[in-house]
This record gives structure tokens, C-alpha cells and sequence, in this order.
């Protein structure tokens, strides 16, 4: 039976974005790293007026200002509750304790990040940077996850099945035993998959993993992204209509030649470590 691809794996959001996908995208190491860790502790999610991160780690995170949590809240931080509180993105609630209960809060990702904004601490802008770069990378992922996770695993699953087909007429002329025609479009796919990397880096799949590290869908920016989907729904477009593999990679070789520097992909030592 053939696996069909569903793109599911590409479907990213700010939430569980890997680090490899967000140097992709274009952000540094510095932003990477912030993002990763303190995603871990200030959740990001879609809403930015919905209660989800806790008031107390908020304010361990930027640098305990007023020194006391509890005189945070009614003093440097007290216009912000008021302001966000009177929306509904300030929650409060009684968390118990081994004496009496202790007043706690869930506020709202905009509400972090004025808090934030306002605590005049290294670490609090730190934290602020962190909610400015995860909004970035929910914008950018916009655009990417539509081209990895649907384009391109539209087009994976229309040269699997054009791959059978082209096996299948063989099989049916006498050219290839019935018994390796699923062999034999496996290694049209991957065959296709790789002449699209090698016409546009100059490597083919395999040389460029062993080069950069992962595979080409997984380091390409958008731009270049996007120019591989098309040269890939090209070449699907020309194994359709019938011709050979030699003749598809010398078509494409017009328009996509040579059109990603593998170097820029490359990363030296320092920047692996």
C-alpha cells in the first residue's frame, strides 16, 4: 500500500517550532535560543487577550522588581493589572499553601508583555524580546508552513502516484516485472525528488544532507523554498507528459540552475557549537 504524505510534520506553530525551523527562518542564534527557553516557562499562544501565563513567574523572569511579588502587584505593576484586568486578561485566584492560601494571577500575552516592557530590568527586557521575536516567528510561519506543509506535500503525493503509472505502463509492456513496480516508483520518487536538488544546488540529496547536515526542505529559507516547490511541480508537470529523467533535468537546468548557494546553508564550527 502506498503512504500517502500529509504534511502533518510541517504544521509549526510559535508553540513547538524547533530551533532548526527558526534559524531557517532567518532569526540568529541569540533569538533561537531565548525563544526555546522561555517558551518553556512563558507559554506563548494564538490569543493575545487570553489568561494563560502565571503572574509569579512573569515577575521571577524579569527580575523580581519591588523585591516582594505582592508589592509588585500594588505598586510598580498595579496600573497594568487595572487597565488589562477591567478586559478580562487579568484572573485571580487563590492557590493553596501549607498556612493560608496565597493570592495568585493569570495574565493575558499582552499584559506579559507590557509588564515586561515596563520592568526597566535586563531581564525584563529579555522577556520582551522573547515576546517580540515569538510574534515574529507566528508571522513568518504564515508563510512557510503553507508552502512545506501543503505545496509541497501536494506535489510529493502527485509524483507518487504519476510514479506507478509510469511503472505500471512498463509492467504492462513488458518492460518490468509486476513484482518490482512498487520498487520501481519508490525509486522514480526518490530519483526526481533528488534531480531537483541537484539541479538546483549542484549536489544531489544525498551530498547535500552529508554537507549541510539535513535534508534540503528542512534548511531552505522561504524564497528559496518556494523556488524548489516550483521546480519540483515542474518536473512532476514533465514526468506527466512523458518524458525521461535525463530530458526533465536538462529543462529544468534552464530556469532553476545552480539557483541555491549550498554555501549559504553551511554552517562553520563556531556557529554548530
Amino acid at each position: 500500500m502506498k503512504s500517502k504524505r500529509t504534511g502533518k510534520s510541517f504544521n509549526y506553530t510559535p508553540a513547538d517550532c524547533p530551533k532548526h525551523v527558526m534559524l531557517t527562518l532567518g532569526f540568529t542564534e541569540e533569538q533561537t535560543t531565548r525563544m526555546t527557553k522561555v517558551r518553556r516557562i512563558l507559554p506563548f499562544v494564538e490569543s493575545r487577550t487570553a489568561p494563560c501565563i502565571d503572574a509569579r513567574k512573569l515577575w521571577e523572569n524579569i527580575g523580581k522588581p519591588e523585591g516582594k511579588f505582592a508589592n509588585w502587584v500594588t505598586r510598580g505593576a498595579s496600573a497594568i493589572f487595572h487597565r488589562f484586568g477591567k478586559n478580562g486578561e487579568v484572573l485571580e485566584h487563590q492557590t493553596p499553601t501549607g498556612k493560608r492560601p496565597r493570592t495568585d494571577y493569570t495574565l493575558s500575552r499582552d499584559c506579559a508583555a507590557h509588564l515586561a516592557m515596563t520592568a526597566n530590568t535586563n531581564e525584563g527586557f529579555f522577556v520582551r524580546d522573547y515576546f517580540l521575536d515569538m510574534e515574529e516567528l507566528g508571522n513568518k510561519l504564515l508563510r512557510y508552513t503553507p508552502i512545506r506543509g501543503s505545496m509541497i506535500t501536494t506535489i510529493d503525493n502527485q509524483v507518487a502516484h504519476q510514479a506507478f503509472v509510469v511503472a505500471g505502463n512498463k509492467a504492462k509492456a513488458g518492460e518490468l516485472p509486476k513484482s518490482l513496480v512498487k520498487q520501481e516508483a519508490f525509486n522514480t520518487q526518490k530519483t526526481l525528488m533528488s534531480l531537483v536538488c541537484r539541479v538546483m544546488t549542484g549536489l544531489s540529496a544525498g551530498e547535500w544532507r552529508a554537507k549541510v547536515g539535513k535534508g534540503i526542505r528542512d534548511v531552505l529559507c522561504p524564497e528559496d523554498l518556494n523556488q524548489y516547490a516550483r521546480a519540483y511541480d515542474s518536473a512532476l508537470t514533465m514526468l506527466a507528459g512523458g518524458l525521461t529523467l535525463s530530458q526533465i533535468e536538462a529543462v529544468l537546468n534552464l530556469p532553476y540552475g545552480n539557483s541555491v548557494d549550498p554555501s549559504d546553508y553551511i554552517k562553520t564550527p563556531a556557529e554548530v557549537a
